[in-house]
């Protein structure tokens, strides 16, 4: 446990936002030694056991870190994280520990694909361009697992529209830690990309947690059992049941301007915050990875700039506790509400 403590910590210890040295450095020391492929987007993969794998294992070699460099890390109880003063803006476990899980199940043989993909956090760019280019590279392929969730209990089965079945996540669980659940509230992550190709396409939780920000947090504990998992999984196990040619997406009920919704009448006050908090860290996601396709989406629905500004500072200027149901394009469908502040 020591070893592996010690290079989690080291992985954490670079700075890799896309296309930086940093990056760099950290494929090449931990990465390199495996023997992966380089494709012509950037991805690393590696073939382990069967010449024709089934399953492909996922996750990325980028974060969402504005320099690039190395930087310092704590460690608190069971919970790596930066220390207090630190000038970094995350501690990238996001997907470090996607990167730690797969070097292990490589290391055990655990059967496979393997690609570690470039560009997640700017947009899915390596894994789209298998997708878009190079389709072939997945033939054969029947499920695509990433490692790439935050929290301690989630095998995904919908990134936005369903891309995974509830089966199939079941027969995933069965191998894991009596925690873990199928989970429908996914957002993004490469794994999606191949939705349309590959039947089976989900995301498991690796125990960080406030990923993109520096409060951001790794759970070695959660971390190290479920690597113990992993290296003894059996994917011949997993159920194979959604079509990926099929039209079974399966999205939360949206309305015109507002967004997605959620049934509210008997939620408590409580909960709506939460469930707000949830589903603003998602939009930040996307937003992050996606602001062209975002603002692009605003101008098609007639947002101006400084209709959204104005919005923008009253939700700045709005107590927390006000509303928590209502969402900033709630507030740009209500003029009256919007300048009353």
């Amino acid at each position: 446990m020591s070893n592996d403590l010690e290079m989690i910590k080291a992985m954490l210890s670079h700075r890799r936002p896309f296309g930086s040295k940093t990056e760099a450095a950290y494929i090449d020391r931990f990465l390199t030694p495996l023997g992966v492929q380089t494709d012509k987007f950037g991805n690393r993969f590696l073939i382990v056991g069967e010449e024709r794998p089934t399953i492909l294992w996922s996750s990325h070699t980028d974060s969402v870190h504005k320099d690039e460099g190395f930087q310092k890390i704590e460690m608190t109880g069971s919970k790596i994280h930066l220390p207090k003063k630190s000038k970094s803006n995350c501690l990238g476990a996001d997907d470090a520990a996607g990167n730690f899980i797969m070097i292990k199940m490589i290391d055990a043989k655990v059967p496979g694909l393997y690609v570690f993909h470039y560009g997640e956090e700017v947009g899915c760019r390596g894994s789209g361009g298998i997708a878009n280019e190079t389709p072939e590279f997945l033939d054969g392929i029947k499920a695509a697992v990433a490692f790439d969730r935050r929290g301690f209990d989630s095998v995904i089965t919908h990134q936005r529209g369903r891309t995974a079945s509830d089966k199939f996540a079941m027969s995933v669980c069965a191998q894991l830690p009596a925690r873990f659940k199928p989970d429908p509230t996914g957002v993004l992550t490469d794994t999606k990309i191949y939705m349309g190709i590959v039947p089976e396409c989900s995301n498991i939780s690796v125990g960080y947690e406030n990923e993109h920000h520096d409060d951001e947090t790794q759970c070695v504990d959660h971390l190290f059992e479920l690597r113990d998992h992993m290296i003894k999984i059996d994917a011949s196990k997993f159920v194979i049941e959604r079509d990926p040619k099929g039209n079974i997406s399966e999205v939360p009920q949206r309305s015109h301007r507002s967004g997605y919704r959620r049934p509210t009448s008997d939620l408590g006050i409580s909960k709506l915050r939460t469930l707000r908090r949830m589903r603003l860290r998602d939009l930040e996601d996307l937003v992050w990875k996606y602001p062209r396709q975002v603002a692009q989406y605003l101008n098609d629905m007639n947002v101006g700039v400084d209709e959204l500004d104005d919005a923008i500072q009253f939700a700045n200027r709005m107590p927390a506790e006000r509303e928590p149901e209502r969402t900033l394009l709630d507030l740009l469908n209500d003029d009256e509400d919007m300048f009353a502040a």
